[in-house]
């Protein structure tokens, strides 16, 4: 794998083309010279940021080295090493790069503290270990939202639709239990794919002004190729339209070679209830999904569905997978922002005078995604109409008086509360550093400091 030495020496090469391109300010080079070189140009909030992200060594770096994984990936791939029976959804090198940074990170973290600028001390690990990094609450919060998703169809008479969506066969390796002589395409590429599709599909259903809500689940085939799994709640009448929407648009490439129409798009009903011998059982489809949601947040799912304890091997394989790639492997479809959710859950012991934000905090502290979703409007409402919104604060420099900015000069704008119109929750009270934890030495010559050593550091706001 390129160390990061190798990458840094490599990035001086290319901002110096960079340079050189901007030298004659031809903008039009550079966007070539990053496609010849498959490197995505920088998200950025101007032109000026994105130069100033082109002539970084250290964005250069993080690029370099990503854009070497999946290069390593893709060859292990093409070789057809990655396969069930062999290495599956992920190579071994790859899955090893990964659990070694992973575990250096941790290592890292395990030395480092944050305190506040009320003397609050809190360990690196202990963030990490009550944070969405952390795979228990990642998938206790997915469930609570998907649950609630449920709870408020129901309450709707909404009806519950599965549908899965899947790659043209040119971006499979394996074809047939055999080696695809069409393969042409990466992982990344039939993400970008699925997601072009499913923008197409989002832009009709609102030209019909249909709003169907839910999750999309990510997860890969055996031979690391990306499929889709949605669940979507919408009213009965409206079923029809949507399932056809999605099939059109999951069949319009390639959809009349061989195979495709039995493998590129599935549609499921979700019944509520099933007859059995021993009588009518429920079922959910909270229940449905839960199986994909824990085995790509990388939980063992046992033969009778149920989640045993710890990381299953094919779970982690299935996390470097989307690590490797750059894969976002869950996203929800309409409702409420989940942001919004998060900060009112800071307000636990606050005592709040809005009703609204007060009613809306209080679901939030009982885990009750439905009444959330029914205080924020319902699922069909636009996010710049409703009531409740992040109230965001441009960081100032004290000194100065003038907005803070980053290193690509972006103005650095952070996330303080909860606003509803002229009303406002403050849920971010301290600033908090991220230090070095004194080492034992230190503390043998010198001992306990008081108040807490604060070397400088990087402020930020928990």
């Amino acid at each position: 794998m390129m160390t990061r030495s190798e990458a840094r020496k490599l990035a001086r090469t290319h901002i110096a083309v960079i340079k050189d391109y901007l030298s004659v300010s031809n903008l039009s080079l550079i966007y070539l010279y990053l496609d010849t070189i498959d490197i995505d140009p920088p998200k950025a909030a101007n032109d000026a940021s994105m130069l100033l992200r082109l002539t970084c060594a250290d964005w250069w770096t993080r690029r370099l080295i990503s854009k070497d994984l999946k290069d390593r990936e893709a060859v292990q791939i093409h070789k057809g090493a990655v396969a069930r029976g062999r290495q599956i959804y992920c190579s071994n090198q790859s899955v090893n790069y990964i659990k070694d940074r992973q575990a250096k990170s941790i290592d890292c973290m395990s030395n480092k503290v944050c305190i506040s600028d009320q003397d609050d001390e809190i360990n690196m690990l202990d963030i990490l270990k009550s944070s969405l990094a952390n795979p228990e609450n990642r998938r206790a919060e997915l469930m609570v939202r998907m649950s609630g998703f449920e709870q408020y169809a129901d309450d709707q008479n909404h009806v519950g639709m599965f549908y899965t969506i899947t790659c043209p066969s040119k971006y499979h390796r394996f074809s047939g239990g055999g080696l695809n002589e069409n393969y042409q395409h990466t992982p990344r590429d039939g993400q970008n794919y699925l997601t072009l599709i499913w923008s197409q599909m989002r832009a009709e259903l609102k030209r019909h002004a249909l709003a169907p809500y839910g999750f999309r689940v990510v997860e890969p085939h055996h031979d690391g190729t990306p499929h889709w799994h949605i669940l979507l709640f919408m009213p009965q009448d409206q079923a029809e339209l949507i399932g056809n929407v999605i099939r059109d648009y999951a069949m319009r490439e390639d959809g009349d070679e061989p195979g495709a129409a039995q493998h590129r798009f599935e549609e499921k009903k979700i019944v509520k209830e099933i007859v059995t011998k021993d009588g009518i059982k429920k079922c959910s489809a909270t229940g449905y999904i839960a199986k994909y949601i824990s085995k790509n947040i990388g939980f063992d799912i046992q033969t009778k569905g149920e989640i045993s304890e710890g990381i299953s091997e094919v779970g982690q394989r299935v996390r470097c997978w989307a690590s490797v790639w750059g894969i976002r492997q869950f996203q929800q479809i309409g409702g409420a922002p989940v942001t919004v959710w998060r900060e009112l859950r800071r307000l636990k012991d606050v005592n709040i005078e809005h009703d609204v934000i007060k009613q809306a905090r209080d679901f939030c502290i009982l885990n009750d995604w439905s009444g959330f979703l029914k205080v924020m409007g319902g699922t069909d409402v636009k996010r710049i109409e409703r009531e409740l919104k992040l109230l965001k604060k441009t960081e100032v420099n004290e000194l100065t008086g003038e907005a803070k900015v980053n290193k690509y000069k972006e103005i650095v704008e952070k996330v303080i509360g909860i606003s509803a119109h002229a009303i406002y929750v403050i849920t971010r009270t301290k600033k908090w550093t991220i230090v070095d934890k004194p080492s034992s030495i230190f503390s043998d010559l010198f001992g306990a400091v008081d108040p807490p050593f604060r070397p400088f550091g990087a402020l930020g706001v928990l």
